[in-house]
């Protein structure tokens, strides 16, 4: 229908609000297409719903598909009860490394096993309702690590989120030794591609941290000093660098930056793009929520964005989602929105300097404007 009606990609993803990769691995079937995205097509193609009827099958496959993952996890890990046992133990001190692997294994894990092992850890850094609760777990994974010469890629991979922690909790100078500490164990591992990663990703913590924007900006070209291949690694580097330029009021270079983004985004590997819930994919949303991030600072417009990448995130995230509510709330000055957001969120999640550090930045943008409701935003995040 698109080519029947002379659209490109380009035209179809302008009036749909959708991006150009996301539409071709539709049409391509490397994806299956939500339901917003089947209604905006039909209403931008005159399909009069017809290709909302063959939505139903589209959601089968997608049940089918959920199905089968899940019984190879099963498999991976033992059984669920046990999974969530093991992970219960692992929380309090014994690592993943017990989880995935069992007490008497964890101490010879192989290096393909301490692969599995920071591949598990990629998620849970992500979805964790308590980032706190990983510590014990990652500070015994990474004793075992240093204890049996473990491979210094996975060593910078769990410094990296040990460093994240720390971020969240409102220590940057704990985020700056292990963010470091992260980086030798990069170089020592000779992967250009990690040593990007976590460079990045010291550059975006530092936009919540102690570090000037400036400081951000030089670590993200070190970062894309480190290679030019599209890898999380260089998107993480250019949304850090957009997003400090905005805070700079560089609006454009922080545009510039952008557009760099979207264009590495498209030569991403799809098994970064379509992984919404590792700490190591970077989803169309990532891309979004930097527009909105960088659009809440004023230097491009936000409410597509903004949009977008609430209708992507995965149900179980709530960082990221919480975050661009907030950026819409600073950006218009909406106190009744940010409280909304907040009463959402647990104590521990409110606290978390990820999202306080934008609430913030909303309670300023309310106070300015001597909005209604700004008292009782600056309750919420004093209480």
């Amino acid at each position: 229908m698109r080519v029947a009606h002379n659209l490109t990609l380009h035209a179809l993803a302008s009036r749909i609000g959708y991006s150009t990769s996301y539409i071709s691995d539709v049409e391509l079937a490397r994806t299956s297409a939500s339901e917003a995205f089947v209604t905006a097509c039909d209403g931008a193609l005159g399909a009069c719903g017809g290709l909302l009827a063959l939505y139903p099958a589209v959601r089968r496959e997608r049940v089918a598909e959920r199905e089968k993952r899940e019984t190879l996890r099963r498999g991976a890990v033992r059984s669920c009860q046990e999974v969530d046992d093991l992970k219960r133990r692992a929380f309090i001190g014994l690592g993943l490394s017990v989880v995935l692997l069992g007490p008497e294994a964890a101490a010879r894990a192989t290096r393909d096993d301490w692969d599995r092992i920071a591949h598990a850890w990629s998620y849970e850094i992500r979805i964790a309702p308590d980032r706190n609760a990983l510590l014990p777990g990652l500070a015994a994974d990474l004793k075992r690590l240093h204890a049996n010469s473990g491979p210094q890629r996975v060593i910078a991979q769990l410094s990296s989120y040990v460093a994240a922690i720390a971020t969240s909790n409102g220590d940057p100078g704990l985020a700056s030794r292990w963010s470091r500490r992260a980086r030798s164990s990069a170089v020592a591992a000779g992967d250009n591609r990690l040593y990007a990663y976590v460079t990045s990703s010291q550059a975006m913590q530092g936009l919540y941290g102690r570090h000037s924007p400036r400081h951000a900006v030089i670590l993200a070209d070190e970062a894309l000093q480190a290679t030019s291949a599209p890898c999380i690694g260089r998107m993480k580097a250019l949304g850090a660098k957009a997003q400090a330029l905005a805070m700079l009021g560089r609006e454009r270079c922080a545009g510039d930056a952008l557009a760099e983004l979207e264009r590495t985004f498209e030569k991403l590997p799809r098994d970064i793009t379509r992984e919404k819930l590792s700490a190591l994919g970077y989803p169309e949303e990532t891309l979004h929520h930097t527009r909105s991030y960088c659009a809440m600072y004023g230097a491009v417009p936000g409410e597509a964005a903004r949009a977008a990448a609430l209708r992507l995130y995965a149900d179980a995230a709530w960082r990221g989602p919480a975050q661009v509510r907030l950026h819409r709330a600073a950006s218009e000055a909406d106190a009744q929105d940010a409280v909304a957001t907040l009463t959402t969120l647990s104590e521990t999640q409110r606290a978390d300097r990820f999202v306080r550090q934008i609430a913030m930045r909303a309670l300023d943008s309310c106070a300015a404007r001597k909005v209604g409701g700004t008292a009782e935003l600056r309750e919420v995040l004093h209480a």
